[in-house]
């Protein structure tokens, strides 16, 4: 136990010797520096990157994406695939008190609860029971196997909780305006810490705008920026594009539709819209290596499930254009001759602007005017960025579901609504006609994958680009800063 405790500080307090080493400062793209519960309110950036340090879950990532062992110090999943045991490691919350194994099946629960709005709730329909066998020992039953279920309680959406207390890896030092200073959370096995050994061991996290952010790690001030997207990435590029690094994440990055009574209501006019966007072209304006442009929701087959795809897709640009031209045209006459505008809302900063400035020539090419929704004025669309939690064909056609989206097609809930009571192969079909309903209605307009990015000192270790777009705090060594 004391060769696990000195092994856990050492991991703490990689890089610390030295006289040039450091707490590591960690800036977050966004708004607010604090944890919060995920079953109430979404998390963005920097709540997910404070509640995966100080609520850590059963399992998390590891700076490579792979699970491994959090809470749980180790767990075995039966042949059949319908149960999962994990062995709790002795630990305490953040009050000192020992944590149970039925105190983290009741957190699990709360997740899965009916009031709950965890995000993650639809994807974890298989789980059937929680049960905690003993003081220490953990039971998740299945009524089905769930390849991905390790993936989703690496999230930080499946933090373990009680009430607005955690378990580490980190404890909340001090706080000030939209920043943390975090320590680690020191097993008892690891005798007394010198206030030198903790203060080098520190996470400092604060959230704040691109940026601000970019310029305190162009100034050195900071170690890390976390939680870029593509609104900022040029910003991050001016900072020098080697310090970039980019993640491979999958997910929904395009336009959907929000209000029904005007174009936008108009089947043909999204249709339109969809073929005359030129994705790669706008993707090459971002100048983000290796970032992609799609146009299907899915990002490619998932199992024994296909993407949709529309029915255009096989036409060349121009050939695109000119259908795009004749729907706009025949939608113009059926509207009194009165012209076709669309108010789009994007986020703002560099990459919002360039999409807009992409969009507005494109569409202006089919007889579309182009417009940025402003404040008093509803949008007709917007643009959604979301990663994707798992490859779960699951998450991404639930995104369009009726009571989820703004507007939805009939044909996409009732599928869903079968598909929780199909046989696996039945589903998987189920799962392709939600889909082509979305394609065909256009109820979506892909564009391209999600960008997440991040700055990184080249004197950082412990931080990998990944797929999962999460990057634990507690893997992260000395940058100097």
């Amino acid at each position: 136990m004391m060769r696990r405790a000195l092994l856990l500080l050492a991991l703490f307090c990689a890089g610390c010797s030295g006289k040039d080493d450091a707490a590591i400062t960690v800036s977050v793209v966004g708004d607010n520096a604090r944890a919060r519960d995920p079953n109430s309110l979404p998390l963005d950036a920097p709540s997910a990157v404070l509640t995966g340090a100080l609520m850590q879950g059963l399992v998390q990532y590891d700076a490579h994406g792979e699970v491994e062992p959090a809470l749980a110090e180790r767990w075995l999943v039966t042949d059949d695939g319908l149960s999962y045991i994990f062995r709790i490691r002795r630990s305490k919350w953040s009050d000192g008190s020992p944590v149970t194994a039925e105190q983290v099946a009741r957190s699990l629960r709360t997740s899965l609860s009916l009031a709950s709005r965890n995000p993650l709730k639809p994807l974890l329909a298989p789980v059937r029971e929680i049960v905690a066998m003993t003081d220490s020992v953990l039971e998740i039953r299945l009524t089905e196997p769930q390849a991905n279920l390790l993936d989703l309680l690496a999230q930080p959406e499946l933090a373990i909780m009680r009430g607005t207390k955690g378990t580490g890896p980190f404890r909340l030092f001090r706080t000030y305006p939209n920043a943390r200073v975090l320590r680690p959370v020191i097993p008892d096995t690891a005798g007394e810490v010198s206030e030198d050994v903790l203060v080098r061991s520190e996470r400092r996290v604060r959230a704040e705008a691109s940026a601000r952010a970019v310029a305190r790690f162009a100034l050195g001030s900071a170690a890390l920026v976390l939680g870029g997207d593509f609104a900022d990435y040029p910003l991050a590029r001016a900072a020098g594009a080697r310090a970039v690094r980019r993640d491979a994440v999958a997910g929904v990055f395009g336009l959907q539709p929000v209000r029904s009574d005007g174009p936008a209501g108009d089947r043909d006019i999204r249709r339109a819209l969809a073929m005359a966007i030129d994705r790669d072209g706008f993707v090459k304006r971002l100048r983000a290596q290796g970032w992609a442009a799609t146009e299907t929701l899915m990002p490619g087959p998932i199992d024994r499930y296909l993407e949709a795809r529309p029915d255009w897709l096989t036409l060349q640009r121009q050939a695109r254009i000119e259908k795009a031209r004749s729907l706009i045209a025949s939608a113009t006459r059926s509207r009194g001759g009165s012209p076709v505008r669309i108010f789009v809302s994007l986020p703002d900063g560099p990459g919002g602007r360039l999409l807009f400035a992409q969009i507005k020539s494109d569409w202006r090419q089919i007889g579309v005017e182009a417009m940025r929704a402003t404040q008093g004025r509803s949008p007709d669309f917007r643009l959604i960025d979301r990663v994707a939690p798992a490859p779960s064909a699951l998450w991404y056609v639930s995104q369009f579901a009726c009571g989820v989206a703004p507007m939805c097609s009939q044909e996409t809930s009732a599928s869903l609504s079968l598909a929780r009571h199909a046989a696996p192969d039945e589903r998987a079909r189920l799962y392709s006609e939600a889909d082509q309903a979305i394609s065909s209605d256009q109820l979506f307009i892909p564009i391209a994958l999600p960008l997440r990015w991040s700055l990184v000192d080249p004197r950082l270790t412990g931080y990998a680009e990944n797929s999962t777009g999460i990057h634990p705090l507690n893997r992260l060594g000395s940058g100097g800063n």
